[in-house]
Formats: C-alpha cells, sequence, structure tokens
C-alpha cells in the first residue's frame, strides 16, 4: 500500500508509526513498528534473526505525543 503522506508505517500493520523507537534491525534491513506488540508479533512469526532491538525510553506525557 502507498502512503501520500512521508511518515513511515508500521511493518506488520501498516499503521503509522507515531512513537519512535521500536525498530528491528536485520540482515536485510531495518524493521519499523508502531508499537511493542508488532514488533514481538513480527518476531514470533518470522524467522529472521535480528542484529539488535531497540525500543522507546518514555519518560513523560510529552515523549508519548512525539
Amino acid at each position: 500500500m502507498s502512503h501520500p503522506e512521508a511518515k513511515e508505517y508500521c511493518t506488520l500493520c501498516d499503521q503509522p508509526v507515531e512513537i519512535p523507537g521500536y525498530i528491528l534491525n536485520t540482515a536485510t534491513g531495518r524493521l519499523r513498528f508502531c508499537c511493542a506488540g508488532c514488533l514481538s508479533l513480527y518476531q514470533l512469526v518470522n524467522k529472521e534473526k535480528p542484529t539488535t532491538t531497540t525500543t522507546p525510553q518514555l519518560n513523560n506525557k510529552e515523549d508519548i505525543k512525539k
């Protein structure tokens, strides 16, 4: 599906990535996810092994709004 905006979209569910940091670095590239659930489900159903996984550290409401 193509999106007219220059936003990033979740690799699993195609929703906009509004909270940065749910990233899975794989041998084939960097995959972005909208939430920890999508990132976890992707890892469960795919055989790709991550090189690194990062998740955001949310400290306050301002971080969540970004």
